[in-house]
């Protein structure tokens, strides 16, 4: 790369528009992309080496093992590009800042505006469907939770992200309880507050580094399963 006067070659996988982070969860930056690139692009004949840097952000897509069974030997560099130079002036070796991931409340606030645009098209149809009398109300919701999934999140001790949009649903159910005087209404109103912080809480794994097993899985799809039928029983009151 002549503008950053290093000598090496730079390989852009194209990850359809999709952070490298993302796509390699996704399945989208893999190792099979990497080489199938390699091999379109004959980088093996540019080279007189076989030492690709990797973006340390891609480790859940693309494996080294895998690289060096196709003659490759694959190196996690640091988080930022602006940090490669120095990374290959210390001889392939990382300091604590070159692995660290900026994120800040800047980063946050992007992410929380992210995650609140693309939930609110996720739960307009079930809105305007048990709550369109209060529509307004339920997008203002579904953005207060977005945000403060992004920007509070790790002031709240749980580790599970379905944990912790619980626990934002709290001042919400309080306000929501003193507020609502029919007693169906009142219920209706605690599922649907649950429902959404349950939903957006843990739908922020993608936006976060703490990630969710398999029994945070079963336990989201139980919460749903009870509170879906609490609510059908307000229908027949």
């Amino acid at each position: 790369m002549e503008k950053e006067q290093l000598d090496c070659f730079l390989l852009v996988v194209n990850t359809k528009g999709t952070n490298v982070w993302c796509a390699a969860a996704e399945g989208i930056f893999t190792t099979d992309t990497v080489l199938s690139h390699l091999k379109v692009y004959n980088v093996g004949e540019l080279v007189n080496h076989h030492q690709l840097i990797l973006p340390q952000l891609s480790v859940a897509g693309v494996k080294r093992k895998e690289l060096k069974e196709h003659g490759w030997e694959g190196i996690y560099g640091p988080v930022y590009f602006a940090d490669l130079k120095e990374f290959l002036n210390n001889g392939l070796t990382k300091n604590k800042d070159m692995q660290a991931l900026e994120y800040g409340y800047w980063e946050r606030f992007k992410m929380g505006l992210s995650h609140a645009v693309f939930c609110t098209l996720v739960c307009i149809v079930p809105i305007f469907l048990f709550a369109s009398d209060y529509w307004i109300q339920a997008i203002v919701l579904v953005w207060y939770f977005a945000f403060c999934m992004q920007l509070i999140e790790h002031f709240i001790p749980f580790t599970r992200l379905l944990y912790k949009g619980l626990v934002l649903s709290l001042p919400i159910l309080a306000l929501a309880l003193t507020s609502v005087k029919d007693p169906v209404l009142k219920i209706q109103v605690t599922m649907g507050i649950i429902a959404l912080g349950a939903y957006i809480g843990y739908d922020a794994q993608g936006h976060s580094h703490l990630g969710q097993n398999q029994q945070s899985g079963k336990l989201f799809t139980m919460i749903f399963a009870f509170l879906a039928l609490v609510y059908g029983g307000t229908l027949l009151l």
